[in-house]
C-alpha cells in the first residue's frame, strides 16, 4: 500500500479533521468514543450478536455483498441504549451541518461484524443507494456522511476496511470504469474506539478476514439528507416507545421530526396532515429541535417562486 489515511485524536481540532475529509474522503479518529462507553455497548449488543446469523437474504449479489461469514443487524438504539450516545455524537452533527445545505436524519445504524474466513468486499461508493446522487459524481450534493466504528482492534488480518482516497473527488464515478489500482487501496487499521470517518463518495469494502478465529466487530453509522430515504426504516426498528427516552436530536435523526428544506420553521418532508410528524406522536415529542442547517435556510419570496408549493 503506497498510501495512508491520516491519523488524529478526538482532542484534535475538529476543523483540521474535516478539512483533511474534504481533502481525501477520509480519515481515522482515535478515540472517538472513551473507552466505557464502547465497553457498555459491547455488554448491551453481545447477546444480539452472539445469537445472529451471518449472511443475508436475496439475490446473489446482495448475498455475496452482504458477506456469507457476516453478521449485520440495526435496530441498535433498541437493542444498545448506550448507542445513543453515538448517534449524539457532536463531532458527527458539526460534519453533517458543514456538509448539508438543509435537514439531515440518521440513514443506518449497523453492526458489521466480519467473520473469519470473509473474502474482501466489492469495492463501493455508499451513495450508490441513490443512482441519482450517483450520476451527479463529484459534484453533486454530498449525500452522506458516515463512520466506521471500531468495536474491536482493525487489523490487517481480520479485515480492516479498504479504502480509496481521493476516489471522491473522481471524474468518473463509474467503478467498472475506473476502478483502483492496487497501490490507490490503503486499509483502516485502527485500534477499538477509534472511527474511520468517510463520505459517501468515497471508495471503500470490508477487508479480507484472513485470521483463524478472530471476528471483526464494527458499526456503520450514518448520516443522509433529509430529502433522501433512510436505507434502515428506523421508526419500524427503533419505535417511539422506546425513542421517547431520547435527545430531541437523536429523536430528529430516527425520524419523529419532519424536515425542512427551504423555509426554517417550514417542515416539509416526512410530515403527518401536513404537519410535522411530532404533532402526531403519543405521548407528544417535547420541545422544538431544528438542526442547524435548517436554522441557516435562506427565506424564500412566496408570491415570487415558482417552485415553492402553494396549495
Amino acid at each position: 500500500m503506497s498510501v495512508e489515511l491520516k491519523h488524529f485524536d478526538i482532542s484534535d481540532d475538529w476543523q483540521s479533521i474535516l478539512s483533511q475529509i474534504e481533502s481525501d474522503g477520509g480519515v481515522i479518529v482515535e478515540n472517538f468514543i472513551p473507552e466505557e462507553l464502547r465497553l457498555r455497548i459491547i455488554e448491551e449488543l453481545k447477546p444480539h450478536a452472539d445469537g445472529f446469523e451471518p449472511g443475508v437474504t436475496g439475490g446473489a449479489v446482495k448475498q455475496i455483498f452482504g458477506g456469507f461469514q457476516t453478521k449485520r443487524f440495526t435496530g441498535l438504539p433498541t437493542k444498545s441504549p448506550s448507542f445513543v450516545h453515538v448517534i449524539d455524537h457532536d463531532l458527527m452533527h458539526e460534519w453533517a451541518e458543514q456538509s448539508f445545505n438543509s435537514d439531515y436524519w440518521l440513514n443506518t445504524a449497523q453492526a458489521m461484524i466480519v467473520g473469519p474466513g470473509s473474502p474482501a468486499q466489492m469495492l463501493h461508493r455508499d451513495v450508490g443507494n441513490w443512482p441519482l446522487v450517483l450520476s451527479l459524481g463529484k459534484d453533486g450534493p454530498e449525500g452522506l456522511v458516515s463512520i466506521l466504528l471500531a468495536i474491536s482492534d482493525f487489523t490487517l488480518e481480520n479485515g480492516a476496511t479498504q479504502v480509496v482516497p481521493g476516489s471522491h473527488k473522481w471524474d468518473n464515478f463509474d467503478i467498472a470504469a475506473q476502478g483502483p489500482d492496487s497501490d490507490q487501496i490503503t486499509q483502516a487499521v485502527m485500534p477499538a474506539g477509534s472511527a474511520l470517518m468517510y463520505t459517501g463518495k468515497t471508495i471503500h469494502g470490508a477487508g479480507e478476514n484472513s485470521s483463524d478465529d478472530v471476528w471483526r466487530f464494527g458499526i456503520h453509522m450514518s448520516f443522509t439528507l433529509g430529502e433522501l430515504t433512510p436505507e434502515e426504516a428506523l421508526p419500524v426498528t427503533v419505535p417511539w416507545d422506546v425513542a421517547k427516552n431520547f435527545s430531541e436530536r437523536v429523536q430528529h435523526m430516527l425520524g419523529y421530526f419532519s424536515h425542512r428544506t427551504f423555509l426554517p420553521d417550514w417542515p416539509i418532508l416526512w410530515t403527518s396532515n401536513y404537519r410535522d410528524i411530532r404533532e402526531s406522536l403519543e405521548p407528544p415529542a417535547s420541545g422544538d429541535y431544528v438542526s442547524s442547517g435548517a436554522r441557516t435556510l435562506g427565506a424564500v419570496d412566496v408570491g415570487a417562486a415558482e417552485d415553492v408549493p402553494t396549495e
